[in-house]
């Protein structure tokens, strides 16, 4: 199978070449239509960037229908004003209304943020979404047992983690662990790969400021991902595929109260190498 062609508007001008991150596409002399690296057709990442690249559409990728590809429209995109506030307006929400987000919207705000990027574009980032109540209670169980666990093995996670203090919390009826959030989405990815825990972490990252921008309050759950590193069957209990790992969970839902300010953070350190 050819990898791409490119019609009778190619220029020669090179741009394809330049963007193809693996190599892919070949140019033998500049102004030249550019050729596919024979017999490595099975390296092309589907990044697509070829495809954009080229100023007179002239290029065809046989893996990347053109018509599957979206314009940009960029009087939508925020300045970067605006976008400076969505992400100083942020907050970590730890109380929620308890009413449940509907499905329709939990989609959407995955499928805003199916373009996060992960290692060599291998796309294999999943979501959980632990959804209604009695299915809440069955995951925070998990979290609890997992805690039991530790704190009767007096483990060092136990101490660093102030876990039995937290386990008392629950005892007397305060949820520590989903702060009365009506969903947690668990991102996971395979257990092997390039980049699977990192490609998570930013999916997670990108839904939860999805999330702001849709007036949705989100805080990760700290409690429920070191149980899903720590002690596996809490993964399988949430349906996790096997061979993936829960890496990052997001508390979700409608924040209980809005507020209307943005607390001060210092400027980090920054050095210039």
């Amino acid at each position: 199978m050819e990898l791409f062609s490119v019609t009778a508007n190619c220029t020669g001008c090179g741009l394809c070449v330049a963007a193809c991150p693996a190599s892919l596409v070949r140019q033998r002399q500049p102004g030249e239509a550019p050729q596919a690296l024979a017999g490595r057709e099975a390296h092309c990442i589907r990044c697509g960037h070829c495809v954009i690249a080229c100023p007179a559409k002239a290029f065809v990728h046989a893996l990347l229908p053109r018509e599957d590809f979206e314009p940009i429209r960029r009087k939508e995109l925020p300045s970067p004003a605006s976008l400076r506030h969505l992400l100083m307006a942020r907050r970590s929400c730890r109380t929620y209304d308890p009413a449940p987000v509907p499905r329709e919207d939990i989609v959407g705000l995955i499928e805003a943020v199916r373009h996060a990027p992960t290692g060599h574009n291998m796309r294999q980032v999943g979501y959980v979404v632990v959804d209604g109540p009695a299915r809440m209670d069955a995951a925070r169980q998990l979290v609890l047992d997992w805690i039991a666990l530790e704190v009767a093995a007096d483990s060092t996670r136990a101490a660093e983690l102030h876990l039995a203090g937290a386990a008392r919390a629950a005892a007397k009826g305060k949820d520590v662990i989903f702060r009365g959030a009506p969903h947690v989405v668990v991102a996971h990815a395979p257990e092997q790969g390039i980049s699977p825990e990192v490609d998570a972490i930013i999916a997670a990252s990108w839904l939860e400021i999805a999330a702001a921008a849709a007036g949705y309050g989100a805080c990760w759950c700290g409690y429920l991902m070191f149980a899903l590193a720590a002690h596996p069957p809490v993964g399988t209990a949430l349906g996790v595929p096997a061979g993936h790992r829960g890496y990052a969970a997001l508390l979700l839902g409608r924040p209980a109260s809005r507020v209307g300010q943005i607390p001060p953070r210092d400027m980090p350190p920054v050095h210039f190498y």
